[in-house]
């Protein structure tokens, strides 16, 4: 596979179909939804039992809501390839496959990529067939369900069941036209509970790329991250509305200045960026995690999971059936944390360090 080109339409949903053809004890294809057009929003499945549910963290990666914003659509299908092909012979990819349920959406407007047709994407526009841009069309946790005055779109849709069917516990919305690391929020002006974590990762992910690129690469702002509403504060996006409606950890990765690269550069931002990919793929197996059960039955509960003195603004988690488990991803510091649900007393433990 060359990676220094913009597939055609076609091409894109027959490599996502290489992939589950050619690693069918690790991959899974799975269409989202289809839109009008009769494009498909797809996106693969990657782990070592891709047809059952364990107790892992669900991770994903998506790009290009903005139809034009590519490089994240061949970097994320190189990322697929690059998990699946390494699989049993590098040792990080493998914990990565066999600890963490992965979700890879490459193209996440796919009518706005191929606006002159499914042979090219060169007039590729941000927005979709209506002209809505879809990162600014989901419910919004100040501005409520409707920020942009528009009805959700087919996208939109399909994201927010895809969305409401799993159990996200961390992911990317991969961007392009700058080159930062935006955390949330977006659209308030207060810091996340959590956002000595969000400065830590993502100031993880902006080194390790400024360490194997050249001189000037995700620097925005100077370090490469920022809060999303200290650079432009927007409503319905995206972001928000997986941390604060999904309880899932997403940050906005705007990847290169150029929407559009030239494809002959597209394997120099790959180079620049895999090993933050994987590293931030990996955040996903630290911070707190465990089971909630009944103590009599054993049973595996659908329990919330609060930090005391320190969430806000729906920054708790839920454990989640059918094992129970839960991932709440915490800076450094000593934490009190209480396990609730519907018919049993509330259970507070103290004093966890979180080193």
């Amino acid at each position: 596979q060359a990676w220094n080109t913009y597939p055609t339409y076609q091409a894109y949903e027959t490599l996502m179909v290489h992939f589950q053809q050619q690693y069918p004890s690790l991959c899974r294809l799975h269409v989202l939804g289809t839109l009008p057009s009769g494009r498909r929003i797809l996106a693969l499945r990657i782990t070592d039992h891709p047809d059952s549910l364990e107790a892992e963290p669900e991770f994903l990666y998506t790009s290009s809501m903005h139809g034009d914003e590519l490089t994240g659509y061949i970097l994320t299908l190189r990322l697929a390839d690059y998990l699946l092909d390494n699989y049993d012979s590098l040792p990080e990819v493998t914990r990565l496959v066999d600890s963490v349920d992965i979700w890879i959406n490459p193209l996440a407007n796919p009518d706005g990529t191929y606006r002159f047709g499914n042979q090219t994407v060169y007039g590729a526009t941000r927005y979709n067939a209506n002209y809505v841009d879809i990162n600014r069309n989901f419910p919004d946790a100040e501005d409520g369900p409707h920020p942009d005055g528009n009805a959700w779109q087919p996208e939109t849709q399909i994201f927010m069941n895809f969305a409401a069917a799993h159990h996200f516990s961390m992911s990317a919305n991969i961007h392009g036209g700058a080159e930062v690391c935006n955390y949330p929020w977006d659209t308030w002006s207060r810091f996340a509970a959590d956002n000595a974590w969000w400065v830590y990762v993502c100031n993880q992910y902006a080194d390790t790329a400024q360490s194997f690129s050249p001189a000037g690469y995700l620097d925005d702002f100077g370090t490469g991250i920022t809060n999303g509403y200290a650079w432009y504060s927007i409503s319905g996006g995206r972001q928000d509305y997986m941390n604060f409606f999904h309880q899932c950890r997403e940050f906005t990765l705007e990847i290169s200045n150029t929407k559009l690269p030239l494809a002959s550069t597209l394997p120099n931002y790959w180079n620049y960026n895999y090993r933050s990919l994987l590293n931030y793929m990996g955040q996903s197996l630290n911070g707190l995690h465990g089971m909630v059960t009944d103590s009599l039955t054993g049973e595996a509960l659908r329990a919330r999971v609060d930090i005391i003195g320190h969430d806000l603004d729906s920054s708790h988690v839920y454990a989640h059936l059918p094992h129970g488990d839960y991932f709440r991803y915490l800076g450094t510091g000593i934490y009190n944390i209480t396990f609730s649900a519907a018919g049993y007393i509330p259970r507070t433990i103290s004093g966890i360090d979180r080193k």
